[in-house]
């Protein structure tokens, strides 16, 4: 364990199966050590700061039905709620006077927030907050969807993969989300230029370890600028 804990600090990436062997025979004393020489690492990279962001929830409205999420549009026991775009500005507003200078514009997916509305949103934050970035994390869209958003000021988008599995991602999703598209919807982020970030959740349903070694391979892989 203390090889591969080496070896990954030394080249920064481990093999796929060597991810696993670390994920199965991790204890308290190598897991200290790994957390020990990650967090030495962080401060050199990033300093001993904290960012704070602005998360914005704008929506739990969603048109999707996947088995895992609390705001699944089959769920008819919460309910449902969307920001106004003046409400939005008002958060923007308070977060930017308390310090805020990155907004997260957050919601299910759903299209009450058209392209044009969200583009609208994003520019007038961005004519009045020069100085801040914004996050969009608003599920996937299509290449010319995501080009309007760039060019109207979005900094960031994040868009977890869920699974780099295609097979367990069906197993959390309706037979109509397509794996292929989620990922295909990374690469135009990042080829937009937005700081693009992917993810997963750990304790997914029917999630193994050889699930999260191949998230962890394919986050490697993908260089994402947020996991």
């Amino acid at each position: 364990m203390l090889n591969l804990i080496d070896k990954l600090e030394k080249n920064r990436r481990l093999e796929q199966d060597e991810y696993r062997v670390l994920l199965e025979q991790i204890n308290q004393t190598t897991l200290s050590k790994l957390c020990h020489r990650a967090h030495k690492h962080a401060v050199n990279r990033f300093g001993n700061k904290i960012f704070v962001r602005g998360l914005i929830e704008i929506s739990n409205v969603c048109r999707n039905d996947c088995f895992y999420c609390g705001i699944r549009k089959s769920n008819k026991s919460i309910e449902r709620y969307g920001l106004s775009e003046q409400q939005i500005l008002d958060c923007c507003e308070q977060g930017h006077d308390a310090g805020f200078r990155t907004f997260v514009l957050q919601g299910g997916e759903n299209r009450i927030l058209t392209t044009k509305k969200i583009c609208n949103l994003v520019e007038q934050i961005k004519n009045k907050y020069p100085d801040s970035a914004i996050t969009l994390s608003l599920g996937e869209w299509e290449f010319e969807d995501y080009k309007a958003f760039r060019e109207a000021g979005a900094d960031r988008y994040l868009l977890r993969h869920e699974a780099a599995n295609e097979e367990l991602y069906s197993k959390l999703h309706p037979a109509e989300m397509s794996w292929a598209h989620r990922i295909e919807s990374l690469h135009q982020l990042r080829e937009l230029g937005f700081q693009t970030g992917c993810g997963m959740m750990v304790g997914a349903p029917h999630q193994t370890i050889n699930h999260l070694a191949e998230d962890i391979t394919f986050i490697e892989k993908f260089k994402p600028q947020m996991i």
